[in-house]
């Protein structure tokens, strides 16, 4: 008998310990694809939704919480020139505006697109606008500053309106959507000529409680024709939730044998090639986002990475490795080149265009990384994206989830908003978007900026070409103007006219400052890498856009090239400290150039970045505690990788000196960063 309850008893711990990873448990019966004639405007309900390939599953109890993920995070400190622009552009240039919803009686804050956080009122008409009854907004662009709004007033994204909200002055609390008022002033950056610096942009990345309660959601959104119109289930309330430490997300993949050997193989064909596959597989997704399960069929997904990318199989094991992926949810599988006898054959037109136009929280993919750098915190990427963004520079959210793959726990993995079209529509005003995109790097040799030493095309995996500014907009018909213009005038010792008339140079001086403080070694100052620029359409000058900075604020694992974690560099240090050179960049020796008009923006840039309240300790920790109050339990994978160990945790631990196998804690990041900064900038 004793042996019999001992069995009992050891079923029920199982069974509990897979529900709080948020293990597969009983999901929603897989469906088959979206039919003919599926409108792109979706209705979502807690059983179905227009495309059949998709289920949702409402099981969240009562209402959420209103609480902002960053609500301590706003700054004063800065107001500045960009309110020489028109006022159709001061709405988002630069910016993530919050979009407001309002439930059971509770505001949910809607801020000024003019901050830096995350979500626009209106975004790509995938969002609803009124101010007071100033009149209504749909589209892709906002209704211009929250000023001075009171009353009965919504800036909502797909949720009903039902409360009243007190919105005083320009707000800076864009990505919230929770129930906190703010009020302060923000610029409004990224505009014709300069860009302003919002100084209150905090809140990037909450979620608050946009939109759902009880147990139903609608996303319908009317069609205006931009890109995030064409969501097909969760709406930007999920988006915010998506990316919010407040929520729990948990992602299930369910993929067959088959289609893992074939993404192993795609794996090798590549590496051949000198390139990695851009092949998607078949997968069923389940993604968990504060208790509503969406079921989506056929999600596409492959190995990404760069020097990390990895087989599915260790080749000496056969055991499996740990990756990083990308999913893609519009994947239509119908590449005869890529999928021969297995390409899919759509029953029509219109069934194809739908699977094309399906989207997930406004998404078209998603990064899904595991924590490579074992940063105990978990935390210091999504909230180096957030000091980008209050310190007026446009940025990816980032957000965590517990990842099962076949029923498996792979632990807690870091989730990402793809920079693409989308992310620009979501963050640019309208007269900038449809410009050229390029994301940046290493590749044969470094994205130094050095005319004629460094490569512009479009990356063909197939042909095994890449190239240091890799065209993710406008393939097929941009020639590189602006590009081979801007690289022309940087290289040639320009004047400030002929600076100003290619780059956007306040927000430059905002982007190489939060940079600074980031102290990361593999970026565009350091090694010459992972960021994107972007040439706008209404005046063709460059914006620069974060990326990939997993190895920040104090994460040293693996790569610690100065030994200090990038503490004891001055910020008009003349070397490039990852690449081990004198600097080679002519925009950054412009910056750093005693004497230059670029390097006084920059000093300015700096005191706006050291002044954020970020960087308390107990502000880093309250998102800290958020993280492992949702995924410490999920931390550790349930098999073991080839490739990683199986000690992951939540921890605020570190070691200084770091070396290269660990990482320094948080707080002496920043103690370190703090004086080495006060010493160079009075």
């Amino acid at each position: 008998m004793k042996k019999r309850l001992s069995v009992i008893l050891s079923i029920i711990l199982a069974a509990v310990s897979v529900s709080a990873c948020g293990g597969s448990g009983s999901s929603p019966a897989n469906v088959t694809d979206a039919q003919s004639g599926i409108s792109s405007s979706v209705q979502e309900q807690t059983s179905e939704t227009t495309d059949s390939s998709i289920t949702v599953s409402d099981q969240s109890v009562g209402s959420e919480t209103t609480d902002s993920q960053f609500a301590s995070e706003k700054s004063d400190t800065s107001k500045n020139a960009g309110d020489k622009q028109s006022s159709a552009d001061s709405s988002k240039v630069n910016s993530n505006a919050a979009s407001s919803s309002v439930h059971n009686g509770t505001t949910n804050q809607s801020s000024s697109p003019a901050n830096n956080s995350s979500h626009p009122s209106t975004q790509g008409g995938n969002t609803s606008s009124s101010h007071g009854g100033s009149g209504g907004s749909t589209g892709s662009e906002p209704s211009g500053n929250s000023t001075g709004n009171s009353g009965n007033n919504s800036n909502s994204g797909n949720s009903a309106s039902n409360g009243s909200t007190a919105n005083s002055g320009n707000t800076g609390n864009g990505g919230s959507t929770g129930g906190t008022a703010n009020s302060g002033n923000t610029g409004n950056g990224g505009s014709t000529g300069s860009t302003t610096n919002p100084g209150n942009t905090g809140n990037g990345g909450s979620t608050g409680s946009a939109g759902t309660t009880g147990n139903s959601e609608s996303s319908k959104a009317p069609d205006t024709g931009s890109a995030a119109s064409n969501t097909s289930i969760g709406d930007q309330s999920v988006y915010n939730k998506l990316f919010s430490l407040d929520s729990k997300v948990t992602i299930e993949i369910t993929m067959s044998k088959s289609e893992m050997d074939k993404m192993n193989s795609d794996y090798y064909k590549y590496k051949n090639k000198g390139t990695k596959s851009p092949i998607y597989r078949k997968a069923t997704a389940v993604i968990t986002v504060d208790g509503k399960r969406y079921t989506i069929d056929e999600v596409g997904i492959r190995a990404k990475g760069n020097l990390s990318v990895l087989p599915v199989y260790d080749e000496n094991s056969g055991k499996l490795n740990l990756s990083h992926y990308k999913l893609s949810f519009n994947e239509t599988f119908d590449d005869k080149e890529y999928y021969g006898s297995d390409a899919k054959v759509w029953k029509s037109t219109a069934e194809r265009k739908a699977r094309k136009n399906r989207r997930f929280a406004t998404l078209k993919k998603l990064d899904v990384k595991w924590n490579r750098n074992y940063d105990d915190t978990y935390i210091r990427e999504i909230y180096a994206a957030e000091m980008f963004r209050q310190s007026g520079v446009i940025a990816q959210k980032i957000g965590l989830s517990q990842l099962s793959f076949n029923n498996n726990n792979y632990g807690v993995m870091t989730i990402y908003e793809p920079i693409d079209e989308i992310f620009l529509e979501r963050n640019l005003p309208k007269s900038a978007l449809g410009g050229d995109l390029y994301k940046v790097g290493w590749t044969y040799s470094p994205a130094n900026y050095v005319r004629n030493q460094v490569s512009i095309g479009v990356t063909d995996e197939d042909k095994g070409t890449k190239y240091n500014f890799d065209l993710k907009t406008n393939e097929k018909t941009s020639k590189n103007e602006n590009l081979n213009n801007f690289l022309r005038v940087i290289n040639s010792n320009p004047t400030q006219s002929q600076l100003e008339a290619v780059l956007d140079t306040d927000y430059f001086a905002k982007f190489l400052a939060a940079y600074y403080f980031a102290g990361d070694p593999d970026d565009i100052r350091n090694n010459y890498n992972n960021h994107y620029i972007y040439f706008r359409k209404d005046n063709g000058k460059a914006i620069f856009i974060p990326y990939d900075n997993d190895r920040t604020l104090g994460v040293t694992m693996g790569y610690n090239p100065d030994g200090t974690g990038m503490t004891a560099q001055s910020p008009y240090s003349d070397r490039a400290v990852g690449a081990n050179q004198i600097q080679a960049n002519p925009l950054i020796k412009l910056t750093i150039k005693e004497g230059s008009f670029l390097r006084t923006k920059y000093t300015a840039a700096l005191k706006n970045v050291a002044g954020l309240s970020l960087w308390n300790t107990s502000s880093f920790e309250a998102q800290y505690n958020k993280a492992k109050a949702n995924y410490q339990s999920c931390v550790n994978p349930s098999i073991s990788f080839a490739n990683a160990s199986n000690s992951f945790k939540f921890s605020l631990d570190g070691k200084y000196p770091s070396g290269d196998n660990s990482n320094m804690s948080f707080s002496d990041y920043v103690t370190r960063i703090m004086k080495t900064y006060k010493t160079y900038v009075k």
